[in-house]
């Protein structure tokens, strides 16, 4: 935004240069007006489905007289990025005596999200009643947020949380398919014929992980993928 500053200071010397006369004359148009147009604009590009936005531009120089739009003004917000608490709005006059402003706006955008009904262990499975949804404003959610109680059902808790805090992708870890020490099917297939075997798993794995796994009847230990619950498969070259 610091590239913005001279044409921001460019436009208002410009401006101020030109009020003496609309200012004696007592007329100009109203700030409030402009000011207005500028937090819709910011409302109307940052707001969501899900969420609200709260804008609040900044005051206009009360020496700063621009004459009084006979049409409706525009506006918009030509250098706006998402994730920002501060953004500038073009208010533009598009009448028969033109004249564009930048005009700095604050906000906030607050958006429905996980957080924590009550405290919660780690180690934790979660479940739908750990869960509320609460307005927060995401842009002091560094670490993400979820959205929706399905994306964290059944996940485990990398960390304890207290009530209130917001459940991020951070803190939560989806559990293993298969945990070391569990009984599982090994299976190996080579030229049409696949075998199966018990087995123990020696590591814990998602679905698609490498993990070590012990044939109980030999002691052979292997690798294989994980592709269920239940089932690692030893790939055969």
């Amino acid at each position: 935004m610091k590239a913005l500053a001279p044409t921001i200071c460019c436009h208002l010397t410009t401006l101020l240069l030109l009020a003496p006369a609309a200012a004696a004359a007592g007329s100009g148009h109203d700030h409030a007006d402009i000011r207005r147009a500028a937090e819709q604009a910011v409302e109307k590009h940052m707001g969501t489905p899900r969420g609200r936005v709260v804008a609040v531009a900044n005051e206009i120089d009360s020496r700063l007289r621009l004459s009084s739009c006979n049409v409706p003004l525009e506006a918009e917000l030509p250098y706006a990025t998402t994730r920002k608490t501060r953004v500038t709005a073009e208010v533009r006059c598009p009448g028969s005596r033109p004249w564009k402003l930048y005009v700095p706006v604050r906000l906030q955008v607050w958006q429905q999200v996980l957080i924590a009904a009550g405290p919660l262990t780690r180690g934790k499975l979660l479940e739908a009643d750990d869960m509320i949804l609460a307005e927060r404003t995401i842009g002091q959610q560094t670490r993400g947020f979820l959205l929706d109680p399905k994306h964290a059902v059944g996940y485990r808790l990398k960390r304890s949380l207290s009530e209130g805090d917001v459940i991020t992708p951070a803190v939560i870890v989806a559990p293993p398919l298969i945990e070391r020490g569990q009984a599982v099917t090994i299976e190996a297939a080579a030229g049409g014929l696949r075998v199966q075997m018990a087995g123990v798993a020696l590591e814990n794995g998602l679905a698609g992980d490498i993990i070590k796994v012990e044939n109980r009847e030999s002691g052979r230990k292997v690798e294989g993928v994980v592709r269920s619950g239940k089932t690692v498969e030893v790939l055969l070259h």
